[in-house]
């Protein structure tokens, strides 16, 4: 075998590898007892745990697919309420991270409001609009109701005036991960190839 087809070789294998992680091909969609017993480490207390009737709903119909999540949120910094405020969402967004990227779940999209135009409520303006990719709703849901996500979910409430967030699923979607990384193998395989053949080349002709 050539050393053009083990490169070809390793960085498919590789590339199969990260679609598994990535897309949780040993994954199945939550059942209803999975669900309650992730509900059950919901503070009563926290955002999360006002809602726990929609994230079961969330829960029993998951159909085991990629789920996007936009944000929608006003800080009480930019509302000139507590001058704090930002440091306390930052604070939770270093915690969450972590969080994210060990399930496989990443943000896909920031932006910062300019103003409203059209909106029930035009007299609030979103100061951030962001997209985060979940690799499914499994993972949403154990990462809200992880230890860690509850010991850093305060620091967000300290930082929100008030917000919107809602689950949505893919229609039409460019900007996946997954041709990212299979850009960036396929470039290393080119240009990898271009120097072997160049180095095999040279020692030819000496």
């Amino acid at each position: 075998m050539t050393k053009e087809r083990i490169l070809l070789l390793v960085l498919s294998v590789t590339y199969i590898v990260f679609l598994a992680w990535y897309d949780g091909w040993w994954m199945s969609p939550l059942t209803q007892s999975e669900v309650d017993a992730y509900l059950v480490n919901l503070r009563d207390d926290s955002e999360f745990g006002e809602m726990e009737e929609q994230i079961r709903q969330l829960g029993i119909t998951d159909d085991g697919e990629e789920m996007f999540m936009m944000n929608l949120n006003t800080y009480k910094a930019g509302a000139g309420e507590d001058p704090t405020a930002n440091e306390d969402y930052q604070t939770y967004g270093r915690g969450t991270l972590p969080l994210l990227l060990s399930r496989a779940s990443h943000p896909i999209y920031y932006s910062e409001g300019i103003q409203t135009l059209m909106s029930p409520r035009y007299e609030e303006h979103w100061q951030e609009v962001f997209l985060v990719r979940y690799r499914s709703r499994r993972d949403f849901i154990s990462m809200i109701t992880s230890d860690a996500y509850q010991e850093i979910l305060p620091h967000r409430t300290a930082g929100i005036k008030y917000d919107e967030f809602f689950p949505t699923r893919a229609v039409f979607n460019i900007s996946s991960l997954r041709f990212v990384i299979l850009f960036a193998l396929a470039s290393i395989y080119v240009l990898a190839t271009l120097v072997m053949r160049r180095l095999t080349k040279s020692k030819g002709t000496e």
